[in-house]
């Protein structure tokens, strides 16, 4: 997520030495992705500012990816019921019993379908045709939990993205590199923020935020960190599972930066829109 943050304490009193990965003069951290200078160009000038960490893709399983990619597909299924796991998952209770009551049949298989295959993530499912409830219970670990409550969303915009800019690096003949949970500290390990997904394109960086839920509405905020990284106007975009085309073309507007939701290909039309823009120019 792309916000300010304290870093934890440990002990509730000490906070953690960190060891940074990568400084605004170090070598970049290697990763799958990377096809240039790496991410000091993104703070370059910010004193006192390095990268802490960034996610691995290696450490990722492509049949995850996969499924992450189907969920964010039928997100308009599924997108209520999965709030209402990430609130099973907030209060510690493993069970679910998701109504499918007003959904097709055809809608209801799908539904049903995807759940099955979230093996690992979810278990023991099963669909009650007199109740019309998807019953099963929660994995509770912690790659399991991280990847339901959010982390499914940003695995598959981060590849939807990626084929973007493999796409457009034929056809238009530049590099790229694309990275994922990006965390931003001073040099005490304070946590500055932390992208969900930073990429560059022809030189040009560009950050992105996913939501998965339904109560993000800090708008000017996300704005004004843009803005400290340079990338507003017109180089940061905000994913949001929930939000309206009406919400996200006034929310556009006002603030200076792309707001797509996740029907039809509206992703992906925003992200070459973003990269045209700065190649036109």
């Amino acid at each position: 997520m792309l916000k300010a943050k304290a870093l934890c304490a440990v002990n509730g009193n000490t906070a953690p030495e960190i060891r940074p990965l990568m400084s605004v003069v170090e070598a970049p951290v290697p990763a799958a992705d990377t096809h240039g200078n790496g991410l000091h160009d993104l703070i370059g000038g910010m004193q006192n500012i390095v990268i802490e960490s960034v996610g691995i893709d290696e450490e990722i399983p492509e049949t995850v990816v996969q499924l992450a990619i189907r969920m964010m597909k039928n997100n308009d299924l599924i997108k209520e019921p999965m709030r209402e796991i990430r609130q099973l998952y907030d209060r510690g209770q493993e069970n679910f019993s998701l109504s499918l009551s007003g959904r097709c049949n055809t809608e209801k298989k799908k539904i049903i379908e995807l759940f099955q295959d979230m093996a690992g993530f979810v278990g023991n499912v099963r669909y009650c045709a007199e109740s019309q409830k998807l019953n099963g219970s929660l994995v509770m670990m912690p790659r399991a939990h991280q990847f339901m409550t959010g982390q499914y969303l940003e695995l598959a915009v981060h590849q939807t993205i990626k084929d973007v800019l493999q796409e457009f690096s034929v056809k238009y003949h530049a590099d790229y590199e694309i990275y994922r949970n990006v965390c931003v500290a001073d040099r005490r390990g304070k946590l500055k923020n932390e992208f969900d997904i930073a990429f560059r394109f022809n030189g040009i960086w560009y950050i992105v935020e996913c939501k998965s839920g339904k109560c993000f509405s800090d708008w000017g905020g996300f704005a004004k960190v843009g803005m400290t990284y340079n990338v507003v106007p017109n180089r940061l975009l905000l994913v949001d599972s929930f939000i309206s085309d009406r919400w996200a073309e006034q929310i556009q507007y006002s603030c200076r930066y792309y707001v797509c939701n996740l029907s039809a290909n509206t992703l992906q039309e925003k992200v070459k829109k973003m990269v045209i823009n700065d190649l036109a120019a």
